[in-house]
């Protein structure tokens, strides 16, 4: 029953994790949101996920579903503002569609689940679909102590440009509520890697800013909706 109840919240964190570096723009997803986020503050795992849980619901008070929209906006789509790369694969080698696309797609070929590219546009390796593919993982058997293929996705991908990710946001000129998202999900992470035995793992080649991705910000631009709900099954 503990490995059930603990599996069961890292789904949700995967979860959430996945909405938050989604494209936001529908009301139901909002509400979602909140609504998950209140659920995890209730048990945070530290007093930094419990400061940053409680700089999110207040966020949500003060700015509502137009902060969040125009903020994630500005962090993952907007071409005026510093560009955060959502691949593992950029990450790696500073180009989509590369060596960490074809990993992620033979790991998901391990498993009872497929791409849905009607829904899903984007490479097995863009950050939302490993981190909805682990979610998916958990939650197909949710007593186990340890999922091999977790262990495996980690290893190969997202261990080593995780890190990276996190300070590209937490250090990004517009993030606002989504500091606090990095706080919690470098916490998160943490855990996750004692939970799965492994260590941090340093990206040790970095994409240079090209003065294309520092222009002056513009104002919020409404983008057509995405859809992240990107895992099936079979």
């Amino acid at each position: 029953m503990k490995n059930e109840e603990l599996n069961k919240a890292r789904a949700v964190y995967y979860g959430l994790f996945c909405s938050l570096f989604s494209f936001v723009n529908e009301e139901e997803q909002y509400n979602s949101i909140v609504k998950t986020v209140d659920f995890l503050s209730q048990n945070p795992i530290d007093e930094y996920s419990k400061e940053a849980f409680f700089n999110m619901k207040k966020f949500f008070n003060t700015k509502g579903i137009e902060g969040l929209k125009e903020e994630n906006n500005e962090l993952f789509f907007s071409p005026s503002t510093t560009f955060i790369p959502v691949t593992a694969s950029y990450y790696c080698e500073d180009r989509d569609d590369g060596e960490k696309r074809v990993q992620m797609t033979n790991l998901v070929l391990k498993s009872k689940f497929r791409k849905d590219s009607n829904s899903f546009k984007e490479a097995e390796d863009h950050i939302c679909f490993i981190l909805n593919f682990i979610q998916k993982l958990i939650e197909e058997d949710l007593s186990k102590d340890k999922n091999e293929l977790i262990y495996e996705v980690y290893i190969q991908v997202l261990n080593e440009i995780v890190d990276t990710f996190i300070e590209n946001i937490y250090n990004h000129e517009c993030s606002l509520f989504y500091k606090d998202v990095a706080v919690l999900l470098k916490v998160f992470i943490e855990l996750e890697r004692a939970l799965l035995n492994i260590t941090k793992t340093d990206l040790t080649k970095h994409r240079e800013q090209q003065e294309l991705f520092h222009q002056k910000k513009k104002g919020f631009t409404k983008r057509a909706k995405r859809n992240f709900d990107e895992v099936t099954s079979l």
